[in-house]
């Protein structure tokens, strides 16, 4: 039982597509902190884990999920799946969250004149900051495809 497990455990720590996540997630968790930490003038970890900033991280992830997919499976019904979840996702980080944070302006301006504490507001991402969360996603399945 134990050895079956050990086993699985290894199994998904060298898989290529659980591989490219995680890579992309380290690395665009690493770019998010050094860019806050150079607009903000101090470093935090924790700050390549807040939402909104480029790039986005919903898209690198899913970007590269998907590209990994397609790499290692071609064109299947699991990687048309990824995709079709992966462009509502896309999608959302810059068209649904921005909503939400306008909203938020709405519900901060209410708790304001009733001397409440404002909540903190994301208003998603911007276009290009979609974009090169994108491309780093691909660039890292890419990469990671041709050295294994």
């Amino acid at each position: 039982m134990a050895l079956g497990l050990y086993q699985e455990i290894i199994r998904l720590l060298t898989n290529y597509v659980f591989l490219s996540f995680v890579i992309s997630w380290i690395i665009v968790i690493l770019i998010k902190t050094f860019v806050k930490a150079y607009q903000r003038k101090r470093f935090s970890i924790l700050a390549g884990l807040e939402t909104g900033g480029i790039p986005s991280s919903h898209s690198t992830v899913v970007a590269s999920l998907t590209t990994a997919l397609f790499l290692s499976e071609g064109a299947s019904a699991l990687f048309i799946v990824c995709l079709v979840f992966s462009l509502i996702i896309i999608s959302d980080s810059f068209t649904l969250r921005k909503s939400v944070g306008i909203q938020g302006d709405a519900i901060n301006s209410f708790l304001t004149k009733s001397r409440k504490k404002p909540i903190k507001i994301s208003y998603g991402h911007t276009f290009g900051q979609v974009i090169l969360g994108i491309l780093l996603g691909i660039a890292v399945s890419v990469m990671l495809y041709a050295i294994i």
